[in-house]
Order: C-alpha cells, then sequence, then structure tokens
C-alpha cells in the first residue's frame, strides 16, 4: 500500500506539471493569436489527435495484456520493438490518407489556413505513437524513474517550442502547430533513448498479428473515443463563430485539468487491479470505487469553485462565458475512471470487445445530440452532449459487465453523488449564493468522512503486498506470472 501511495504521489505530482505550465502559458498564446485563433488551433488538433487515436487503436490496453503475461525480458524486449514497429506503419497509412485529404479538410471547417498546417501534424504522428508506446511500458513496468523523466521533458519541451516559436517568433497558428511537430519528434527520440535497454532487435510478425488481432476489436473504441471527445468541433465550425470556438477551446483546457489530476491515480491503480491475487476480489474492486469516485467529485467541486478565476487569467473577459461549459466538460474523466474500474476484469482477460459496445453506442448518441441540438444552441449543446454521452458508455458498460456492476454499485452513495453534481451545476450557472454554498459545505464534509473511511478500508484489504524490483531497482508491484492475463499530458 505504502507503495501504491508513493507511485499514486509522484504520478500526481509530475501529471499535473504539465496542465499547471500549459495553464500558465496560454495567456502568452490567446495574446499572441487570439482567442479566435486559439479555436482554430483547437479544430487542427482534434483532427491531429483523431488520427493519433486511430493509428495506437488501444495499444496501452493490447501492451497491458501481452507485454505483462511473461517474465521472459527477451520476450518482453521482442513484444516492445514490434509494438514500436506495427504502430508506425498505422501511422504511415493513415498520415497518407491524410494528407489526401487535406483541401477538403480545410473547407470542411471553414479555415483555409489550415492547408499549411496539416503536414505539420502528419509528420509528426508516427513519433507520437512510439513514445506513448514506450511511456505505456514504462507504466506497465511501473519504472516511476523513467515516467518522471519523460513525462517531464514532455512539459519542458512543449513549453519551449511553442514559447519560441509562437510568442518570440511570432508563427500565429501555424507555429503552434509546428511546436507541436517539434515535440512529438524530440519526445520519441528521449523516449527510446532512455528505454534503449527495452528494445529488442528482431521484430517478431507473429507476434505483430497478434497485436493487430487484439487491437482490432478496440478500434471502435478508438474511433468513438475520438467522436466523443473531438467531434463537436467539426459541427461547431461551421455554425459558430471563431470566438466562440475559442471559448470552448478555453473550457475545454480548464476542464481537461481534472483529467491530469485523476490520470495519476489511474496509472498507479491499474497496475495493482492486474495482479492475480485480485482476479475475483468483489470488496477491492467496491473499495476502489468507493475511493475514487469521492476523490474526483471532490477535485470536480475544487475546479467548478476556481473555474472564474482561471478562465479571466488565461482568456481575460472574453473568456468568461465559457465558464457555464466546464462542469459537463468534467463528466468525462470522472465517468472515465468508473469505466476503468467497471473494466479492468475485462482488461485483463483481454476481452476487449467488452469496450466496443459502450463506445459506439456513447458516439452515436453524442453525435445525435450534437447534429439536433448545435445548430440552436451552440457550444452548450455540444458541452452538454459531451455529458449525457458519457453517462451511456459507462451505463452500457456496466451493463455489459455484471459482475463488476454488482460488486461496486453502492445505491446509497446515489443520491449523494446527484445532490453534489446538482450543487455544482447552480454555482457554476447561476453564480455563486449562501445557500448553494452551505449545501456544498455540508456534503463536502460528508465526502470527506466517506472517503477517509473507504481509504482505511483500501489500506487494510491491499496490505501485505510485497513488492518486486525490475531491473531500474525501483519496487514494482506487479506481479507477474506466464499465464497472467492481462490507458500524459497529451496536448502536444
Amino acid at each position: 500500500m505504502n507503495r501504491f501511495a508513493q507511485t499514486t504521489l509522484w504520478y500526481t505530482l509530475v501529471g499535473l506539471c504539465g496542465p499547471l505550465v500549459a495553464l500558465a502559458l496560454t495567456p502568452l498564446y490567446t495574446h499572441a493569436i487570439g482567442v479566435a485563433g486559439y479555436g482554430t488551433v483547437d479544430v487542427l488538433l482534434s483532427l491531429w489527435q483523431g488520427a493519433y487515436t486511430v493509428t495506437l487503436w488501444g495499444m496501452a490496453t493490447v501492451l497491458a495484456g501481452i507485454y505483462t503475461a511473461t517474465t521472459d525480458e527477451v520476450r518482453r524486449r521482442s513484444v516492445v520493438v514490434s509494438a514500436c514497429t506495427a504502430v508506425v506503419l498505422v501511422a504511415l497509412l493513415v498520415g497518407a490518407v491524410l494528407y489526401a485529404l487535406t483541401p477538403w479538410i480545410a473547407h470542411v471547417i471553414n479555415r483555409p489556413d489550415a492547408v499549411n498546417a496539416v503536414p505539420y501534424l502528419i509528420a509528426s504522428l508516427p513519433f507520437a505513437v512510439v513514445y506513448t508506446t514506450v511511456l505505456t511500458v514504462f507504466r506497465l513496468r511501473n519504472d516511476i524513474r523513467r515516467v518522471v523523466i519523460a513525462m517531464i521533458a514532455l512539459v519542458v519541451i512543449t513549453a519551449v517550442t511553442r514559447v519560441m516559436l509562437v510568442v518570440v517568433w511570432r508563427g500565429g497558428v501555424v507555429g503552434m502547430i509546428q511546436a507541436a511537430a517539434l515535440t512529438n519528434l524530440i519526445m520519441a527520440v528521449l523516449s527510446v533513448a532512455v528505454g534503449w535497454s527495452f528494445f529488442g532487435s528482431r521484430v517478431d510478425g507473429t507476434l505483430m498479428r497478434t497485436i493487430y488481432r487484439t487491437g482490432v476489436p478496440l478500434l471502435p473504441v478508438s474511433v468513438t473515443s475520438w467522436v466523443l471527445l473531438y467531434a463537436d468541433r467539426w459541427l461547431l465550425a461551421p455554425r459558430v463563430s471563431q470566438h466562440a470556438l475559442g471559448q470552448y477551446a478555453l473550457a475545454v483546457l480548464v476542464a481537461s485539468l481534472l483529467a491530469f489530476a485523476i490520470e495519476p491515480l489511474k496509472n498507479a491503480w491499474q497496475p495493482l487491479a492486474l495482479q492475480p491475487r485480485f482476479r475475483d476480489d468483489d470488496a477491492f474492486l467496491a473499495l476502489s470505487y468507493r475511493l475514487y469516485l469521492t476523490t474526483a467529485l471532490l477535485l470536480m467541486g475544487l475546479l467548478v469553485l476556481a473555474t472564474p478565476l482561471l478562465l479571466s487569467i488565461i482568456g481575460g473577459t472574453d473568456a468568461l462565458p465559457a465558464a457555464q461549459y466546464v462542469l459537463p466538460l468534467m463528466s468525462m474523466p470522472v465517468l472515465g475512471g468508473v469505466q476503468m474500474v467497471l473494466g479492468i476484469r475485462a482488461v485483463r482477460d483481454r476481452r476487449t470487445q467488452a469496450f466496443g459496445l459502450s463506445s459506439v453506442t456513447a458516439a452515436l448518441v453524442n453525435l445525435g445530440l450534437n447534429m439536433l441540438f448545435i445548430p440552436r444552441y451552440g457550444v452548450l449543446a455540444a458541452a452538454w452532449s459531451t455529458a449525457l454521452a458519457a453517462l451511456v458508455a459507462t451505463l452500457v458498460l456496466a451493463l455489459r459487465e455484471p459482475g463488476s456492476t454488482k460488486a461496486i454499485v453502492p445505491h446509497k452513495g446515489v443520491g449523494r453523488v446527484l445532490l453534489w453534481v446538482g450543487l455544482l451545476s447552480c454555482w457554476s450557472v447561476l453564480g455563486p449564493s449562501w445557500w448553494v454554498g452551505c449545501g456544498l459545505l455540508g456534503i463536502t464534509v460528508w465526502s470527506v468522512w466517506h472517503g477517509w473511511s473507504a481509504l482505511r478500508e483500501f489500506q487494510h484489504h491491499t496490505s501485505g503486498i510485497e513488492p518486486e524490483f525490475d531491473d531500474s531497482r525501483v519496487a514494482s508491484e506487479i506481479v507477474m506470472h506466464h499465464n497472467a492475463s492481462g490507458r500524459e499530458y497529451t496536448e502536444q
């Protein structure tokens, strides 16, 4: 348990550096390219993120099963080099398609200047997926030292390239994209250099076929994940002003702080949950869910209260209307963590198809709601469509994993969650008031007590773990067996 706490602390401290630095530097970017220019950059990066997501097609989930299924280091090195080769080949194919579609893309989003920026996005794609794949290996090994080096380097390089190309050299929108491409190239080289000892010299064709075959059921998950996160930009771009699109992008930036606060907990929890001793442990799942949800809701409350100040800092008074979009957008990372707990047994057993139906259903709901309501309600419709789609994904996965659902769902806690979200909605939409403040204070005390109780039970339940050591001499809690089965600062 101490190891789990240390891992979570390290991931939290380093994981928050990226979004905090990005938040601190965003006023410089918005001053250099304006809120409207920031919106254009957001649309272009959403295009890149779609290509990146399809190229990876669930590689982190695939590796969680394949890499941890053996303790043979020679076999593991072959897995790493084969996985990197597999994603690079897909990246080249996706990049070629994207390049052919560049004129059409610029026409669809009504941004003619996008033609000059898209080639830089395409060129960076192979480097980005290699970096992500290697970082996944570091995390699966619980190699905190290498994870910390990679994440700190990403923060520093991202900040330096953007300041130089956008603020100093006045590169504008294209400069922002060039900085992202340069960051990906440098990070790929650095991650390979730091993790060179994990690479083998032989690409295993059979293993690559296994990687593709295991990843194919996750392809709908990858595509629908992009739809859930980014398709609304493409529906908004032709229908709202660039200024409104920029406000939405800033709201997404603020909401993403919650995702980065939650992600370290998820990264530290997954290796622990994949251990054989917790294979059929319903109590472990229930305690994990209680502890996670309490922490996520408390962080959500803090961010809602801080949103007006954050928006005024990063975008001035022009950004303040974006405050009403932040709360619904935060539902995506919160419910994503719930889905992780619900689906951990499916990840362990390589039942990757378990995520397909929930993702496809949620994407269809998101697209349908956006197409129906964006023409009338604009950005507000996009924000709430995201929230409803994330809820649908969680409910469908819960139905697909009845065993895990039965273990974790605390019927007595549903009212507390609904009350908490309702009070936060009143605060963000209607503004501060004494009665909402008193309600939030009361439920906060209740939640802290509830979370502390869950933490003590969780600590007791996971006590006695004897960590192994990997070749970095950092303790690792992953207990590997040959028959064991088994998801950064991403705004680049």
